[in-house]
């Protein structure tokens, strides 16, 4: 499995790209797994699965099409990644810090780019065309990131 993060801070577009990265990578035929660090509570539908979260310290559901799994307590990101492991590529959403991968920077200024480069990143991608390599709302730019998120990403045991 490959890996690749897209971090940056709130409001950048890290969601909205790695939403059309996923759909991109997706129609080539690529499995892909998403990742995601949020720093409040999740939020999830109030479906009859949802009322056991309570009490219970695993909730999976499963249809013929899907399954979830509810886990709870914090799980460390190499965790979250072994349900990716049958993935071509995860993308992995926030997780700032983390050095297993490299990274795209998404920027709302162009300062930014000195508080979140760490030698890791790929390049950056911003909703303003000035401060960034690649515009997330172009939909060739987002065929180019795609291609070099592919090509890049680390291979993770």
């Amino acid at each position: 499995m490959k890996a690749v993060g897209i971090i940056g801070y709130h409001k950048s577009g890290k969601t909205t790209l790695g939403v059309k990265l996923c759909k991109e990578l997706a129609s080539k035929g690529l499995r892909v797994g998403v990742i995601k660090h949020v720093s409040c509570e999740l939020q999830l539908a109030d479906a009859d699965s949802s009322r056991y979260r309570a009490f219970a310290s695993v909730v999976a559901a499963a249809s013929p099409v899907e399954t979830e799994i509810i886990v709870k307590g914090e799980k460390s990101l190499e965790d979250m990644l072994r349900y990716c492991a049958d993935c071509d590529l995860t993308l992995v959403e926030g997780f700032k810090r983390e050095r297993l991968f490299p990274k795209i920077v998404c920027l709302r200024e162009k300062e930014e780019k000195e508080e979140l480069f760490d030698g890791l990143e790929l390049f950056t991608a911003s909703f303003k065309e000035e401060i960034a390599d690649y515009l997330i709302s172009n939909d060739e730019h987002v065929r180019e990131m795609a291609a070099i998120a592919m090509a890049r990403a680390f291979e993770l045991d």
